[in-house]
């Protein structure tokens, strides 16, 4: 059973990588293409409309294979994890259910929006229709979390009974919509995802800027500010966020932070442990902080930590978490310096132009973010770290769930398809999924191509 089981998940594991991919520019486009409609109506400008009319072609291509994408998916939970499937139908399945509403909700309004450009004669009206999408897209986000919350932290029905009987009482939806770790997960969980896409959007951008000249420089110089202050506005909120997030794994769930923080044993004055081997039985960690673990965790030096000591040896996680944990973390800071230092720069240069060009005092008379060549050479590297950071959040959370699928409640090996059968579908499903990416850009390239910007500002 073991090796069917183990392709079930790698080839989850696989699609819902590039799913997540696919999502981030879902949900963040939606934000991007109505703050650029709100300020080319604002300030009639007819960059950001030229923008914002850009980005609904392109996201209508990105729902439409997400679109496919997510019933790929959908057919996969049904084929790969029958039991898993059988459990959530009877408890959680109401979520799902309201996830199908937002999904109408983001296509109708998605699809007027599109079609009524200059149609409608109050431009703020036409406006007004981004917002449903928004909010559909990002409750669909909302809502898919909330459903791995209920896998991470299970409630709405009996578990004991259900883990001495195997028999479903005591459903209460409500419950199993909204468990334990529903608002931490929620928050930072799509939070991220909307950061990864606003980072990629900002670093192409970036880019385009660096290489074009003329009204297309002014064009792209405007997009870039637009995006590296929503970028900006996202990546606080994920900082926050990612803090608030452990504070809550510490008394929700305590084998996870464990494992996160590479502590084997409960311990009070516990120092934060950056990075490390797990060797005979014990942890060799390169960097150790006195205190600081227990301090953020608890809020006193002497406050006592969780340990994997606590938990029966074969529920823990892969110990690899802790140093993919430390190493979200350290890049998360990288890409938040960037972010600040590209924002400095920004208002500097934006000072010196409300002055007319007046130079500022010594060095900063140099500084212009916008002249900055690192600024432009960093802006694509620091979208692909937003991405690698999203990916790796996603993979720590679900391993740092192992081996349970349903934590406390079902294993992984007792919910998947053991099935051979399935083997020509898993087949399918890779090709698929290897196939749809590099499908999805050059279909937006070579769309873009045959409408040149040039063109569209005229």
């Amino acid at each position: 059973m073991v090796a069917p089981v183990l392709l079930d998940r790698v080839t989850m594991g696989f699609s819902l990588a590039i799913h997540i991919f696919l999502v981030s520019f879902g949900i963040s486009l939606p934000i991007v293409i109505g703050a650029a409609e709100f300020l080319g109506i604002r300030r009639r400008d007819r960059h950001y409309a030229v923008m914002a009319k850009r980005l609904t072609t392109a996201l209508l291509i990105f729902f439409a294979i997400g679109a496919a994408s997510g019933t790929v998916v959908a057919l996969e939970l049904l084929l790969l994890w029958p039991k898993f499937m059988a459990l959530v139908g009877a408890v959680d399945i109401l979520l799902l259910y309201i996830e199908v509403f937002a999904f109408f909700t983001e296509a109708i309004f998605l699809a007027t929006y599109a079609y009524s450009w200059d149609k409608i004669r109050n431009p703020y009206y036409h406006f007004l229709m981004i917002i449903p999408v928004v909010l559909g897209s990002v409750g669909s986000g909302i809502l898919i979390t909330l459903f791995n919350s209920f896998m991470n932290t299970p409630s709405g029905f009996n578990i004991q009974a259900y883990l001495s009987s195997g028999v479903i009482t005591g459903v209460n939806p409500l419950a199993a919509l909204f468990p334990p770790s529903a608002i931490y997960e929620d928050s930072h969980g799509v939070a991220g995802t909307i950061l990864a896409g606003l980072a990629m959007l900002l670093g192409y951008y970036l880019y385009k800027q660096h290489r074009a000249s003329g009204e297309l420089r002014a064009y792209y110089r405007k997009a870039s500010r637009l995006l590296l202050g929503i970028t900006s506005v996202f990546a606080a909120f994920v900082i926050y966020t990612g803090i608030y997030s452990i504070e809550a794994l510490y008394s929700v769930q305590p084998e996870k932070y464990a494992a996160f923080e590479g502590n084997l044993v409960p311990t009070s004055h516990a120092a934060e442990m950056l990075f490390g081997i797990f060797t005979n039985g014990r942890w060799t960690d390169y960097i150790s902080i006195p205190n600081l673990q227990s301090i953020l965790a608890t809020g006193s030096p002497s406050g006592v930590v969780p340990g994997l000591s606590q938990f029966p040896a074969y529920t823990w996680p892969p110990l690899i978490v802790h140093d993919m944990f430390d190493t979200m973390v350290l890049l998360g800071f990288v890409l938040g310096i960037y972010l600040l230092l590209a924002d400095l720069l920004l208002i500097l240069g934006r000072y010196r132009e409300r002055l007319g060009g007046v130079p500022l005092v010594g060095r900063l008379s140099r500084l212009d973010a916008w002249n900055s060549k690192w600024i432009y050479a960093l802006g694509p590297v620091a979208g692909m770290l937003a991405l690698v950071l999203m990916e790796l959040g996603w993979v720590m959370e679900e391993l740092g769930r192992q081996p349970w699928i349903i934590y406390g409640v079902m294993l992984v090996s007792q919910a998947g398809n053991a099935s051979p059968s399935i083997l020509p579908i898993m087949i399918a499903i890779f090709v698929f999924y290897i196939a749809v990416v590099p499908f999805t850009f050059i279909y937006i390239v070579r769309h873009f191509r045959a409408r040149p910007l040039e063109d569209d500002l005229k």
